[in-house]
């Protein structure tokens, strides 16, 4: 089974290659859809300039939508070839693009939510390997938000952020990006 991020922006920005490196790390490698001129993403991933839609087969693929009527299960990845996210740096409140920019694309594919919170694209990465491994969504803490202190100035990252061994999983790299 292998990871797809369908790369629905314009340019590679840092913020935008920590979630992605991460996501990769935490699958062992990912496949970079339409990712034209992001030749950077070589270094964690195969890089393709082609849409999502022109390697995954609808019968073989499970696409992760915040929008799908349905949760992730455990099951709903027997037969999977190809787990598919949506490569989207998101808004404090879901727009639907997951479903306009990948879900309308391949018809027939399964589409799955990971919960009601909107998560980062390495969050809902890490969600789909736990559910893959078996592990129930019920049994996954998300924390509602996160706040992060920079000397004095606290920013508010809006976004579910998965608690593991009671700590929040936070894109390596993001603080110290954030900083800057």
């Amino acid at each position: 089974m292998e990871l797809v991020i369908e790369n629905c922006e314009e340019e590679l920005s840092e913020w935008l290659w920590l979630e992605y490196h991460h996501a990769a790390e935490i699958w062992g490698g990912a496949i970079f859809t339409n990712a034209r001129g992001m030749e950077r993403l070589r270094e964690v991933g195969e890089v393709r300039e082609e849409g999502f839609e022109s390697i995954c087969n609808p019968e073989g693929t499970l696409v992760l939508d915040p929008g799908a009527p349905h949760q992730l299960r455990p099951q709903d990845f027997d037969g999977i070839e190809y787990v598919v996210i949506g490569g989207i740096l998101g808004y404090a409140e879901a727009r639907g693009r997951t479903k306009e920019l990948i879900t309308s694309k391949l018809p027939g594919a399964q589409v799955r939510n990971v919960g009601a919170k909107q998560l980062p694209i390495d969050g809902a990465a890490l969600v789909a390997r736990l559910v893959a491994m078996g592990v129930g969504l019920d049994e996954i803490e998300i924390a509602d938000g996160l706040e992060i202190d920079l000397d004095g100035e606290v920013i508010t990252l809006p976004y579910g952020y998965v608690v593991l061994e009671g700590k929040v999983v936070v894109t390596p790299g993001l603080i110290e990006y954030l900083t800057r």
